[in-house]
């Protein structure tokens, strides 16, 4: 008898009989190996799909998971949460494969420009697929009072981002995100800092790393460094203790040769530098695109935190540092100078509250508050539940973590701003191959929700708003979570990143009160039933039906706001629909002076313009007025109304055309401390015009809108090159045409929902086609049943 073998049997069969015994008892689905065998139904079929090869059970053939079978650990990392998973060769943002027809409320939109309002509906739309949702951040309570609280945990940075929208602010509002490998290659943070950006201005990439800190990775927030750099960072095993900040990663190079690394530094002015002091100290030369800036000498008799920073010359596009002798870096703080948001990401794969309170207390201090934020984001809590459900750590042990961790934080920059983040779900794959809900991340979210809330910091369930417990299971067949079951892809930090902006950008509307309390809503609104024939004369035109051409001609004040818009509109039109005979002509009849008013004329002058207009014959009329109204203090709203609405209702009479009303670009004014307001008639005239496009059926654009809404005329003045001139009124050409591209892109929106709209109606009209119709029930049958 072979004893060896006959051992092996006997475990096998042990451990066959075990995992029956586990599946089948009342225990939670996590911890079973084989969770099918509890479901209702006979036991044999169940059993004969586990025992037999799928083919004989009439199931394809599957090869096996390469995972380890319990805990659903990827082989290649056994037993370790560390591993980023692979970057994908798709781009972060989903493409635009069709017109997304999902709507968000206005406050959610508001600020964000054409080409990211498209991507935010079409998010929208995954959100709604997936059954993602959106969750409204706990504000929390940072100072109580004797009525109650007196101070939310994010009043300090909505007031920072009032300042900007105010002009009160010089300095730009930083954001300072501590997490673990979900935002190590800045996955999720991306979209969040594009949005903040857009919204508030950009003031600059902020803080990079030297070098990508991990082996695996996007590279896009980190320099590009030569070989032979010594990392240590706090997540390694033999961590050093006692010595970093909360950015976590040193740079060293050994003194026996020279290292370097280059950033990229478009549109920055300042480039800071956080190092280590140590005797014995080398140099670090800074250069732009070359050129030498400055030097300098890391040589303290004391170590300690340091900051360098060097103004880069206008126009830089690259920052190179380069050592001399013993140096230890930290990162780099890259920034334009201007107000606008910097949003740090610091990523630490495998990283836990108790990680980062690995840094030495002195300089995570040192390195916070050199930093300023507005706001501190705490992402922990992924690689804390992995642990729980290892049974490698307790829940005491966790909250007294992250207490501490918030303790630090809230003692480092006490004005700032802090808000805690719960993990997002996960799943493990058990010995029998299916997919359950990883134990522990619920419990891990209750645990940080309440030291969110004693620590005085707001709190935001990401696992509700992924979709809860499960949530993780159903995108990884939709593409939106890597195999590792831990990690989103792309899309899916994508889709994160997108509901938690939303989330902040409700939570601010909440609190701030615009300057202006008016509706301005974003988009062309009601294109579907008032552009009808103008888009079925875009079809007619893209199909190249002989004979066809549409003329447009745009009434309203010279293009002396808004230099070149109208050529833009027609040269970007053309360039799809071509240029007159078959194509698109597109005029304007503009005069000095000109408002709304000026449209009705006596009697003999306006039997004149239409007499013009009719001549030549438009299928759509554009009205481009309300600038020159929005600057006239006693601006009376319903004679604007009355007036205008009559003047298109005439105007369409004689020629039989279409409409469309473009509403004013933002326009501000300072008063005699040089504090910008905007303009005195600006909000009147705002809710004055959608109601003449409705009541004259016509569609409407808002300018304003897509400029940004509120006091986005101070962030175009601050844009390279400049959109706005300084006076606060008029756009420059390179606005005009930001504009123009705007508007376009919003009205080929309209015409290709239209051209889908038709495209169902066609095909049900075949598909009924020879049908006899099916007679309606009677009110007796509908109710007798």
């Amino acid at each position: 008898m072979n004893f060896k073998a006959t051992s092996t049997g006997w475990t096998l069969v042990l451990t066959g009989a075990l995992a029956l015994g586990l599946s089948l008892a009342p225990l939670p689905e996590s911890l079973r190996p084989l969770p099918s065998l509890s479901q209702e139904g006979p036991l044999a079929p169940r059993l004969a799909a586990l025992v037999l090869p799928r083919i004989l059970t009439g199931g394809p053939a599957a090869a096996p998971p390469p995972q380890d079978v319990l805990t659903a650990t990827p082989q290649a990392t056994p037993g370790t949460p560390d591993a980023l998973p692979p970057e994908e060769d798709e781009p972060s943002e989903p493409e635009e494969t069709e017109t997304p027809t999902v709507m968000a409320p206005p406050s959610d939109l508001e600020g964000l420009g054409a080409a990211t309002r498209a991507r935010a509906l079409s998010l929208e739309g995954l959100r709604e697929r997936v059954g993602s949702q959106h969750v409204d951040i706990a504000l929390g309570c940072r100072r109580m009072g004797p009525s109650g609280c007196e101070e939310s945990g994010l009043a300090p940075f909505f007031r920072t981002l009032s300042e900007l929208h105010e002009d009160r602010r010089r300095a730009p509002v930083r954001v300072v995100h501590l997490g673990d490998s979900l935002i190590a290659s800045d996955h999720i943070t991306d979209v969040i800092r594009e949005r903040l950006q857009e919204r508030h201005g950009s003031g600059g990439k902020g803080l990079l790393y030297i070098d990508r800190p991990t082996g695996a990775g996007r590279t896009v927030r980190a320099g590009t460094a030569s070989e032979g750099w010594q990392i240590t960072r706090i997540i390694d095993r033999n961590y050093p203790k006692e010595r970093l900040g909360f950015t976590g990663v040193a740079f060293a190079s050994n003194g026996t040769s020279s290292q370097s690394a280059r950033f990229p530094a478009e549109g920055a002015r300042t480039a800071e530098l956080f190092f280590q002091t140590q005797p014995q100290g080398g140099t670090v030369m800074f250069s732009a695109d070359g050129k030498p800036l400055q030097r300098l000498l890391t040589h303290f008799d004391a170590p300690q935190m340091a900051f360098a920073r060097v103004d880069l010359p206008e126009g830089t596009k690259t920052l190179s540092l380069h050592t001399t002798g013993k140096v230890e870096l930290h990162g780099v703080s890259m920034e334009s100078g201007r107000p606008g948001i910097v949003y740090d990401t610091i990523g630490l794969p495998g990283a836990t509250a108790e990680v980062f309170l690995r840094a030495k207390r002195e300089a995570f201090r040192a390195q916070l508050r050199h930093r300023k934020p507005s706001l501190v984001v705490l992402m922990v809590g992924g690689n804390e539940a992995f642990y729980l459900s290892r049974d490698r750590t307790k829940p005491a042990d966790i909250r007294s973590s992250a207490m501490e961790l918030v303790k630090w934080v809230r003692e480092s920059v006490p004005d700032s701003a802090c808000l805690v983040m719960s993990p997002l779900d996960a799943a493990v794959r058990t010995m029998g191959g299916e997919l359950v809900p990883r134990r522990g991340t619920q419990e891990v979210g209750g645990i940080l929700r309440d030291v969110a809330r004693e620590g005085g910091c707001a709190y935001w369930d990401s696992l509700a708003a992924m979709g809860g417990e499960g949530s993780a299971i159903r995108w990884l067949p939709l593409k939106l979570l890597n195999e590792d079951l831990v990690h989103p892809r792309a899309k899916g930090s994508d889709l994160m990143g997108h509901l938690f902006d939303f989330a902040l950008q409700r939570a601010y509307a909440r609190e701030h009160s615009p300057l202006l309390q008016v509706e301005d809503p974003s988009g062309l609104l009601d294109s579907d039933t008032s552009l009808r024939s103008t888009f079925a004369h875009l079809r007619a035109l893209e199909n190249k039906a002989e004979g066809e051409r549409l003329d447009i001609v745009q009434l309203g004040a010279p293009d002396t706001d808004l230099p070149g818009f109208t050529g833009a509109v027609h040269g970007a039109l053309a360039k799809r629909f071509g240029a007159k005979d078959p194509g698109i002509t597109y005029d304007a009849l503009e005069e000095s002076g000109a408002t709304a008013f000026t449209l009705n004329p006596p009697e003999s002058e306006a039997e004149a313009l239409a007499a013009r207009l009719a001549a030549r014959k438009p299928q759509l009329l554009v009205f481009r007025y309300g600038t020159l109204e929005a600057v006239q203090p006693d601006l009376d709203t319903e004679a604007l109304h009355q007036e205008y609405t009559a003047a298109i209702s005439r105007l369409r009479a004689a020629t039989g055309a279409e409409c469309l009303l473009m509403g004013p670009p933002d326009r501000l004014q300072q008063d005699p401390q040089g504090r910008w307001t905007e303009a005195v008639s600006l909000g009147r005239v705002l809710s004055t015009l959608p109601r003449v496009a409705r009541d004259a059926g016509c569609a409407y654009w808002s300018s304003r809108a897509a400029m940004g809404g509120e006091r986005s005329m101070l962030r175009w003045q601050r844009e390279e090159p400049a959109l706005a001139e300084p006076d606060g009124t008029l756009l420059t050409a390179q606005g005009a045409e930001r504009l123009a591209s705007a508007f376009v892109k919003e009205l080929l929106a309209g015409y290709e929902a239209s051209k889908a709209t038709s495209a169902e109606a066609g095909q049900a009209r075949v598909q009924t086609k020879g049908t006899s119709p099916v007679p309606a029930p009677t009110a007796h049958a509908a109710e007798g049943g």
